[in-house]
């Protein structure tokens, strides 16, 4: 199971320069010397900040595709959207949290992991399962050890 822990996080503005010039996947090419405006970390990952959280995932059920979440990851959830099928969630099964996609099939809902290995769970209720949070932004390291060192967790009752 792909479980996560809850961050605490400080609510002050992180600024960084945007650069208005796209950057391409493909082949390189020229790129403007012109820097865009600031833009606020804060404003795109958090946009309800009383109803936000940060959370680092913990396992490898979601590592496929197409989210390619990794363990380690950082996900910015969402408690005032309300959960729709294809969302990725956060939900409590049976009091512990687990990152998982939301699927339909038929009339019943199942929390599904994007890593074939792995079983999906079927929703049986809300007292075995209770959606918490919608997960709108993955943070990803590509360079080991760096984000761990800024980011400490603890756990939610």
């Amino acid at each position: 199971m792909c479980t996560v822990d809850i961050l605490q996080i400080i609510r002050e503005p992180v600024w960084f320069i945007e650069c208005e010039t796209l950057i391409p996947a493909g082949f390189p090419s020229p790129a403007e010397d012109e820097r865009g405006q600031p833009i606020d970390l804060n404003k795109i990952l958090l946009p309800h900040p009383t109803h936000t959280y940060l959370a680092r995932v913990n396992g490898l059920s979601m590592d496929g595709p197409p989210s390619h979440i990794p363990d380690g990851a950082l996900l910015a959830i969402d408690c005032s959207l309300k959960p729709q099928v294809g969302h990725i969630v956060v939900a409590a099964v049976d009091g512990e949290f687990t990152v998982k996609r939301l699927e339909k099939r038929g009339s019943t809902y199942w929390l599904v992991p994007d890593n074939p290995a792995h079983t999906a769970i079927e929703v049986r209720g809300k007292d075995h399962v209770k959606v918490w949070g919608v997960v709108t932004h993955v943070v990803t390291e590509m360079i080991n050890g760096q984000l761990n060192h800024h980011v400490r967790t603890r756990r939610l009752q």
